[in-house]
Order: structure tokens, then C-alpha cells, then sequence
């Protein structure tokens, strides 16, 4: 294992324990909850070296560096990719909602603009934010 797949997995899993956030701070990566704690040793925390992180001083944002979408702070028709199943190819679309868990797009490349009525829409299993 790689520092960079060290580094993935780490922060995986402290994601999955509810921290969101990470600071370097004099060689030492430190993992906490929200907002911005006093840094001590207590906080989980390991060294910079064995991660895929320079040494220099650093806020992280966790859900950002593993690519997690808070999907329900995403703006109505910012563009996306979608697709039902992962060997499907993407396809572009702009994000309408997030309901039960779920991104829903309007429907052919619509808008929320262009499309016909306001169920123009469909859910989908796979979705991220579309680069432009």
C-alpha cells in the first residue's frame, strides 16, 4: 500500500466516523469534528509523513479530498454527470433535487428553464458534479 492509498482509506474511514475535517500542523495530521478544535492529543491524529500530505501547514476538508457531494447545498441546474449503472458511459445532465436520498436531474439535458413542467425529472443511482 502507497502513501496515497494509505491516505484514502484513512480518511474513508474517519469520514465514516463522523469527522469532516483535518489539519496539519507541525508534521502531524489531525482529524475533528466540524468546526475548528483546540488541536491536542487527543484528537485522532497520525503522522504526515506516512500520508500522501506535504508537511506544510494545512486545513482539509475530508468529504472534499475522498469527492463527497453534499447534494442537498448543490444549486438547482448546476451541470452533472449521471448514470444507472457504473458500466454505463456518463451522461450530462443539470441537477434538479435531492429527495430520500436520492439526485434527480432534468430530464434530456433540460433546465429547470427549458424543461417542459416542473416532473420533468428522473432519479438517478449514480451522480457527480460535472467539471466546466
Amino acid at each position: 500500500m502507497n502513501n496515497k492509498q494509505f491516505t484514502d482509506e484513512l480518511f474513508k474511514r474517519m469520514y465514516d466516523l463522523g469527522y469532516r475535517k483535518a489539519e496539519i500542523e507541525s508534521g502531524v495530521l489531525f482529524f475533528f469534528n466540524g468546526k475548528r478544535e483546540l488541536l491536542n492529543y487527543f484528537l485522532p491524529r497520525v503522522m504526515v509523513a506516512s500520508t500522501c500530505f506535504e508537511g506544510k501547514d494545512q486545513l482539509i476538508d475530508i468529504a472534499e479530498y475522498l469527492g463527497i457531494v453534499d447534494w442537498s447545498k448543490v444549486a438547482v441546474d448546476t451541470p452533472i454527470l449521471v448514470k444507472q449503472y457504473e458500466q454505463d458511459k456518463w451522461e450530462k445532465r443539470h441537477f434538479a433535487y435531492f429527495k430520500d436520498e436520492r439526485v434527480y436531474a432534468w430530464l434530456c439535458g433540460a433546465t429547470s428553464w427549458s424543461a417542459d413542467y416542473e416532473g420533468d425529472t428522473t432519479d438517478w443511482n449514480l451522480a457527480k458534479l460535472a467539471e466546466v
